[in-house]
């Protein structure tokens, strides 16, 4: 059995896994992803470096490792602007101390295997179409809904890949910072960060809501599943902070749709959980966008890979590369 290493790098957390060839899980872990400045990059490369080490020298992986006909490779995903060529981080909005770091140089040295980079979201949505909701698919879109909002384009059964930054798409003129240096964008009304902004933004203008009483009354610690919960309780703030998600991925949805004809589009990511709480919105607000000729037949789809998405996908395209490679040197 031969298999690969997927690394998941987010705005928040880091997801790795070993899968094997067919795309079965064999191992998973989550850990926070370490933050560091710009100007201290080699501590943030040394931590992900060890934090693999570590996840390596686990029983159970080194188990898995032995049972193994092959360890494949490193496959890695980050949100960010990717350098396919050079296996380099070109700009990371919401990891910025990862901006310029030669990520494939970084791992090959260190564990001796072949890597590969890819933005976080293209390998979500590779794993979509290798194993999850798009494999019957041709054409779509996927939306990771987590600490930002990334997408990834299949087209005509293969990747696209172009940077397809579809949170980056102005959305409000003039509208709410963004990380990435813009206003309006997309990522800046429906992502885990704007979940977070637009509850304590209310809040602090005085809006009632059982989350004043969270966290020992310091509205700063609260996060996104703190949020979804109390939605589930009936907060008002809560649901409409969720329905102008719906509201907002609906129209950057029917802009896809305008501009790619596409089949369908799924959406996945560490939000996915808090799905009916948007779904409705979004379904609505994209229909009423996007030119029904286009839109009509156009599937809306929860991802299948909901807990190691991106870190799956990564390690198909690490399976994918060194098949290629395989093929290149038989011929």
């Amino acid at each position: 059995m031969k298999i690969a290493i997927g690394l998941d790098i987010g705005g928040t957390n880091t997801k790795t896994i070993i899968a094997a060839q067919n795309g079965e899980v064999l191992l998973s872990r989550k850990s926070p992803t370490p933050v560091s400045t710009e100007k201290d990059r080699e501590r943030i490369e040394n931590r992900l470096v060890t934090n693999l080490k570590e996840f390596l020298n686990d029983e159970a992986a080194k188990q898995i490792i032995s049972d193994s006909s092959e360890l494949a490779g490193i496959g890695i995903g980050v949100a960010g602007l990717i350098d396919r060529r050079r296996g380099r981080i070109i700009q990371s909005p919401n990891i910025s101390s990862l901006n310029g770091v030669a990520m494939r140089e970084v791992f090959e040295k260190e564990f001796s295997l072949p890597v590969i980079l890819e933005n976080d979201a293209n390998a979500y949505a590779y794993g979509e179409k290798w194993i999850g909701a798009g494999k019957d698919l041709e054409n779509f879109v996927v939306l990771t809904l987590g600490t930002g909002l990334g997408g990834g384009l299949i087209y005509k059964g293969r990747l696209y890949e172009g940077p397809m930054e579809v949170g980056h798409m102005t959305i409000v003129p003039s509208g709410r910072y963004c990380t990435c240096g813009s206003s309006g964008c997309l990522e800046s009304y429906a992502s885990g960060r704007a979940i977070v902004d637009r509850v304590i933004s209310s809040l602090e203008k005085g809006t009632e809501s059982l989350l004043s009483k969270c966290c020992d009354g310091n509205i700063y610690k609260i996060t996104p599943e703190v949020i979804y919960e109390t939605a589930l309780e009936g907060d008002s703030l809560c649901r409409e902070v969720f329905r102008e998600v719906g509201q907002f991925l609906g129209i950057g949805i029917a802009n896809l749709i305008n501009i790619l004809g596409i089949d369908a589009v799924i959406i996945g990511g560490g939000l996915i959980g808090a799905w009916d709480m948007f779904i409705d919105e979004l379904s609505k607000e994209a229909q009423k966008r996007a030119f029904k000729l286009l839109s009509t037949d156009v599937k809306i789809l929860k991802s299948a890979l909901t807990k190691d998405g991106g870190s799956t996908g990564a390690a198909g395209l690490l399976f994918n590369m060194t098949a290629g490679v395989a093929n290149q040197t038989a011929s």
